[in-house]
């Protein structure tokens, strides 16, 4: 079973954050997405390509805003309304909103999740905060970092992230899977109707390969910037794949 959050830590601001602090890109509050999920469970979560129930999905999301109160990470309802007016309008997809912003360590773009979701319908908090976590450590030139959380207007939570803005461009879907084989991956199905591919050599699972979820680089590197991985026991178990 879950334990209740401990006393607040490293994660500790001296203040809730402000609207300004995320217009400028959240570096200065910005914390390793498996920072909170560490301080917030001593047992294994499930892996986000499982269901989770929605008494699990409530528990969590309880001891997750209690944690973020605790640290000063529970944004109020005031700072997010002026964060929207002054950040223009915003992009993103079914799971997330997102702003591009400038921040001192260049571009980056700061995301909500949205729909009283945490990403899928069926996920929990803590296996959001995994999936960031174990994609961060897959994928380090565009890791995410939490920021914080908030209450939309059904009061349900909304966990922030920022990740750096990776540039380049998308390739075809065609063009994506030869590359990925190139690499060593190979389709495996679908699952929730997206489609996944497997690494030969490793077992590990990509879960949401469509071209939107890929840049390629100007150095020719591909990168994937939001897909979710499977088979990873636990963040750092395998080293990141090319």
């Amino acid at each position: 079973m879950h334990r209740k959050a401990r006393p607040p830590s490293s994660a500790l601001r001296p203040s809730e954050a402000c609207a300004a602090e995320l217009i400028a890109g959240g570096s200065k509050i910005a914390i390793p997405s498996k920072q909170p999920l560490g301080e917030l469970t001593q047992v294994p979560v499930k892996e986000y390509a499982l269901s989770a129930s929605p008494a699990e999905i409530d528990s969590e999301e309880t001891i997750l805003l209690g944690w973020s109160a605790a640290n000063h990470r529970l944004f109020p309802e005031e700072e997010i309304t002026a964060f929207e007016k002054m950040a223009g309008p915003e992009g993103g997809g079914s799971e997330h909103d997102a702003w591009v912003l400038m921040s001192p360590e260049g571009k980056v773009v700061i995301r909500r999740t949205i729909n009283d979701s945490y990403g899928f319908r069926f996920s929990s908090p803590f296996q959001y905060l995994r999936r960031m976590a174990e994609f961060s450590a897959q994928v380090p030139v565009a890791a995410i970092r939490f920021l914080g959380v908030s209450l939309n207007k059904r009061g349900n939570g909304v966990i922030w992230t920022v990740q750096p803005y990776i540039e380049g461009t998308h390739l075809t879907q065609a063009e994506l899977v030869a590359d990925l084989r190139l690499q060593g991956w190979r389709p495996a199905g679908s699952q929730h109707n997206h489609l996944v591919f497997e690494h030969a050599a490793s077992g590990i699972r990509i879960h949401d390969v469509h071209a939107g979820n890929f840049i390629r680089r100007k150095n020719g590197d591909l990168i994937p910037i939001d897909v979710f991985f499977e088979n990873i026991p636990q963040v750092n178990d395998f080293p990141p794949q090319p």
